[in-house]
């Protein structure tokens, strides 16, 4: 019989993993976020921690500006952001961009109002995606082959959906299984069963309860290997954009070309391309290259820069809920599984029969068949009057080698082994240190 208090401890376990499952599984689905027609998310998700991820992007910008770069980046400041030399105390005007929060200057030269000089940096960070189990889910089960198909109407979709076989496996093996296996653990603990079917579920509940941690597993890969970190300056940027300066002066002009029926004057499209085949343009798209390489991101422009730009996945209050309940949930079942076997040695115990020595005295008198009587009778083996006595008198070591060994029938047959030998040899020798010694 199992007591009270264990049967309490397995029930609150149980169900203390089941509460830690659903929470995992269900809580954060309002914040969900990029939704349909690829609407992104909003920052206010970033303070919200009641999902399973979010994976952010955050740049930081760094610069040390001279003459007519720190102009243009002071103009621009003070028309975005309402000053020349933000230092991150000053009243933002309405509509202001998220990154005049973060810019700082810890260094500005004005000249005339005119900015000469500035050491500025700034850091901006945009949830990307904040999901929640369910969000995952849907979208695997939803998501069209063809990138372009969001809401099911478009002429893009293909009605293939090839992530629907991930989704069902997701919901089997991750929704369904912790509870049903939970379930059939305590059943398989509070029920009447016979004790080799008791072994044989715990057993196969342990087996397979083990594959639970693979979600443990992904969540920390994932973890680990969404946390990308790219760190460069605007000088190394801007010399890898020169090395493909004319692949993408063609793809620009091909992209600002004019229709080929356009009468007369087109604005900047034909200023930009109306020599035919986009030679006007490119050459333009040159000249700018060239301009911008000796003036503003020049040396002396620009002599200090860094850049990082960092894509992670954070883990949220759900996630790690999800693997509290996992780890929860095999030592549950670890544990039943331990204080079912030791059930079972003390029912195993308590049932065999007597091992003590049938005395002389317990006989009846005068019976030739004594020894068989006492076997009849359960008292074990039979032992002359004064036998009783020597074997009281065993010492521990004896009594401990009376006692029956659990460690199953390999053990025997290791000590046999090694005995027949052992003994076949000492009789030989025996027999040989007997034997005359020839004269």
């Amino acid at each position: 019989e199992v007591g009270l208090r264990t049967s309490l401890l397995i029930s609150t376990l149980a169900l203390t993993a089941h509460a830690l499952f659903l929470y995992g599984q269900l809580v954060g689905r309002e914040d969900d976020c990029p939704g349909f027609n690829n609407t992104g998310c909003d920052a206010s998700v970033a303070d919200k921690s009641d999902s399973m991820m979010e994976i952010d992007l955050s740049a930081s910008l760094g610069y040390h500006a001279h003459g007519l770069l720190a102009a243009a980046a002071g103009a621009l400041e003070a028309s975005a952001c309402g000053t020349d030399c933000p230092f991150g105390d000053e009243t933002l005007p309405p509509g202001a961009p998220p990154a005049c929060a973060t810019l700082e200057c810890d260094a500005c030269t004005i000249v005339a109002g005119v900015a000469a000089e500035q050491r500025c940096a700034g850091k901006l960070e945009v949830p990307v995606a904040h999901m929640s189990y369910l969000y995952a889910v849907t979208q695997l089960w939803g998501q069209d082959l063809s990138p372009a198909c969001q809401t099911g109407t478009e002429p893009e979709c293909t009605h293939i959906y090839p992530g629907r076989p991930a989704a069902a496996t997701l919901v089997v093996f991750s929704f369904i299984w912790p509870h049903l296996k939970l379930l059939l653990l305590q059943l398989f603990f509070y029920l009447p069963l016979r004790p080799a079917a008791r072994r044989n579920g715990n057993y196969w509940l342990a087996f397979f309860g083990k594959w639970t941690l693979a979600d443990v597993l992904v969540m920390t890969c994932l973890l680990g290997l969404l946390n990308i970190n790219a760190r460069s300056s605007i000088g190394d940027v801007w010399s890898s954009v020169r090395a493909q300066q004319p692949q993408l002066c063609n793809a620009l002009c091909d992209a600002l070309a004019p229709p080929p029926a356009s009468p007369g004057f087109d604005g900047a499209a034909d200023v930009l391309d109306n020599a035919g085949n986009g030679a006007n343009c490119t050459r333009l798209c040159e000249g700018v290259a060239e301009l911008l390489s000796a003036t503003l991101l020049s040396p002396e422009e620009l002599p200090d820069s860094s850049l990082v730009v960092a894509l992670r996945l954070r883990g949220l209050t759900c996630m790690y809920a999800f693997c509290l309940a996992v780890v929860l949930s095999l030592s549950t079942s670890v544990l039943a599984d331990s204080i079912d076997d030791h059930e079972r040695h003390v029912s195993a115990g308590q049932q065999s029969p007597p091992a003590g020595p049938c005395a002389g005295s317990l006989a009846p008198a005068g019976r030739a068949d004594a020894a068989q009587h006492c076997q009849e009778q359960g008292h074990g083996q039979y032992s002359q009057p004064g036998q009783q006595g020597q074997q009281g008198q065993q010492g521990p070591a004896a009594r401990r080698s009376s006692r029956p060994n659990r460690t199953g029938g390999a053990l025997e047959i290791l000590r046999e082994g090694v005995a027949a030998p052992l003994s076949a040899a000492a009789s030989f020798a025996a027999a040989a240190a007997a034997a005359p010694t020839p004269a």
